[in-house]
């Protein structure tokens, strides 16, 4: 029996073709996966978990049913991959935000705690996605353990900032930093689901200001905190993209 030219030509060309092939399906099985948590949260953000269904979603994604039941088996599992992926994201446009605010300790807070509210369009997205789990936690051990990550990051990074500020004697708080930060982000969670419901009696200049006196109380700071520095309008424009 002759034999199969193309396993002719791969041992003709070694392991490189191999190795090639071998990350051609790598980087198709990457694509797809992204591709799937981005329809996912779309439709999530739409239509809310329990009515979105998994056909629909790989429809959006332009994937195949068993493509996608190969990544993810179930709604919750998806569902609590978009969280940790739109939080990772998320988690960068911090890092910019901290440092337009430079190194103020008040003024870096400030920053941080305003990209805890719907502030933009990024942030509403995400706020939306934080909604489903709200109501998705108390009954899914598997997005409870999820949900408390996720906060846990929240928590840890403002107390950092909070623990910077006392150090430098720009705050001066007796209060337990841990507890003083999870006041700070249930602050942003109240007032930022006031906002997302569009509650005439809050807009977002007005959590913002109710937001800003609260911590520097808390904190012992002489002033409400200064007002969050705001990406350009082209940095804006990237982020949103």
């Amino acid at each position: 029996m002759a034999p199969r030219v193309g396993s002719v030509r791969e041992r003709e060309a070694g392991p490189t073709m191999r190795t090639t092939r071998r990350s051609q399906r790598e980087h198709a099985a990457a694509d797809a996966r992204r591709r799937i948590i981005a329809a996912a949260a779309d439709c999530i953000v739409r239509d809310g978990l329990a009515q979105v269904r998994m056909a629909s979603i790989a429809r959006r994604a332009g994937v195949s049913a068993g493509l996608l039941h190969y990544h993810f088996d179930t709604k919750e599992l998806l569902f609590g991959e978009v969280l940790t992926t739109a939080h990772a994201v998320s988690a960068e446009l911090n890092e910019q935000a901290l440092a337009r605010a430079g190194d103020d300790p008040a003024a870096r807070l400030a920053s941080f705690l305003d990209r805890c509210l719907p502030s933009d369009d990024q942030l509403t997205h995400e706020w939306l996605l934080w909604q489903e789990l709200t109501l998705l936690r108390m009954r899914d051990p598997h997005l409870a353990k999820v949900a408390a990550g996720l906060y846990d990051d929240l928590y840890a990074t403002t107390e950092g900032l909070l623990v910077d500020g006392r150090t430098r004697r720009v705050f001066r708080t007796e209060l337990a930093p841990r507890s003083l930060a999870e006041t700070c982000v249930a602050l942003t969670v109240g007032l930022g689901a006031r906002v997302l419901t569009d509650d005439p009696r809050l807009e977002l200049d007005q959590a913002r200001d109710i937001l800003a006196t609260a911590v520097g109380i808390l904190v012992g700071y002489d002033d409400p905190l200064p007002g969050p520095a705001t990406a350009a309008p082209d940095e804006r424009a990237h982020e949103l993209t």
